[in-house]
């Protein structure tokens, strides 16, 4: 839904801004787009691309050199290890872990407290420790 009302309001012109709390810590090597939001404990490392409309939440980490795609939410807590790729419109479950070097394809769901441990095709949803296709 978010997407789509992004996307909705982008096509009438309207441009979204970004928002970096106070309490978070984002490198400055790194970079996003219009509509990124850092909330409060979030962390950031150097060398990332942060897409547009991508919302790194509460307490969430994102490692170094990690692509976040356009509509991603990295869910309270979640850990995202260092060059991971997560693609377009995916969500990372709150306290779910992403280990160094996967690649998740567009449109996942990673359920709370999963261990993605191998790389995930498209439209996957897993759960569970290490994470599985449910």
């Amino acid at each position: 839904i978010r997407r789509i009302v992004f996307e909705r309001y982008k096509k009438k012109g309207f441009i979204f801004c970004s928002f970096l709390s106070e309490y978070a810590y984002l490198a400055n090597t790194s970079s996003y787009k219009e509509g990124f939001q850092l909330m409060a404990g979030g962390i950031v490392q150097p060398n990332c691309i942060i897409g547009k409309n991508v919302i790194i939440n509460t307490k969430a980490s994102v490692d170094h050199d990690c692509i976040i795609g356009d509509h991603v939410h990295i869910a309270p807590g979640a850990t995202v290890s260092g060059c991971v790729s997560i693609g377009e419109g995916s969500h990372i479950g709150c306290g779910a872990t992403v280990i160094q070097g996967v690649t998740i394809g567009e449109n996942c769901l990673v359920a709370a407290g999963a261990v993605v441990i191998e790389n995930l095709p498209p439209d996957s949803k897993v759960l569970g420790v290490p994470a599985k296709a449910r």
